[in-house]
């Protein structure tokens, strides 16, 4: 009887359908697998980046008295810009973004971050372009809360996100201002409302899987007008 020494077509076809099968259904868990690091590791480094946020602001008022910090380690020139220009201030933001450097006098190690929108505030915690980018909050993202390429929105929980745990449509409020602001949804109705308190940074949860309008992002309590809503910008960034 003469042996055989390959597989036949069907035995072929049918091996391949099996593992065909078995990587159907392996991929989602192993892509559940890369998004729960990715959320725990964003969760990590914001917790590390908000205890250096509060001992860099003490630090710097024990010493100067004020909370003047250089949080990008810009060039003086451009962290005093007070040029009166949104898209002039967006282009330095960007700048920021093209060296990696978010948030670089306290995140030395940490080169996933993006500023994707900003808005002015001064010294005193009112609206305008006066003390150049010391005081003014940004909205950042990171691996997690990438727009493009972060964590998909879960579909299956109630509002299509899990509080607390940031996806592509979730962003990160630094706030190195001296006034809290209310993160509001009076503009844009996925945004859950959140509190984001002076000298500190805090995750934004949103609703739903649509991708979030940084431009629409409004928020109140600014010193010199409290009830008024203001906007961020992201002009000059892209």
């Amino acid at each position: 009887m003469r042996s055989r020494s390959a597989f036949t077509m069907i035995e072929l076809i049918f091996v391949i359908v099996i593992i065909g099968i078995l990587a159907a259904t392996a991929l989602p868990k192993f892509n559940g697998v890369k998004d729960r690091a990715k959320v725990n590791s964003e969760i990590s480094a914001m917790d590390g980046l908000a205890s250096a946020i509060i001992a860099e602001q003490e630090g710097r008022y024990d010493d100067y008295g004020d909370t003047m910090v250089n949080w990008y380690n810009l060039p003086e020139a451009d962290m005093n810009d007070t040029t009166h220009s949104v898209s002039t201030r967006g282009s330095i933001f960007k700048k920021v973004n093209d060296n990696q450097d978010v948030l670089a006098k306290i995140a030395k190690k940490v080169r996933t971050l993006k500023i994707q929108g900003f808005t002015l505030l001064n010294s005193s915690g009112a609206f305008s372009y006066d003390d150049g980018l010391y005081y003014n909050p940004v909205i950042i993202t990171g691996k997690a809360s990438d727009p493009d390429n972060g964590v998909r929105c879960p579909i299956d929980h109630p509002g299509e996100d899990i509080p607390g745990k940031p996806d592509k449509n979730d962003f990160w409020v630094f706030n190195p201002s001296p006034v809290d602001l209310n993160i509001s949804n009076s503009h844009n109705a996925n945004i859950n409302p959140t509190i984001i308190e002076a000298g500190t940074i805090g995750l934004v949860d949103v609703n739903g899987t649509a991708k979030t309008n940084y431009a629409y992002v409004y928020y109140n309590g600014a010193s010199n007008n409290p009830a008024a809503s203001y906007r961020f910008y992201t002009d000059g960034l892209q």
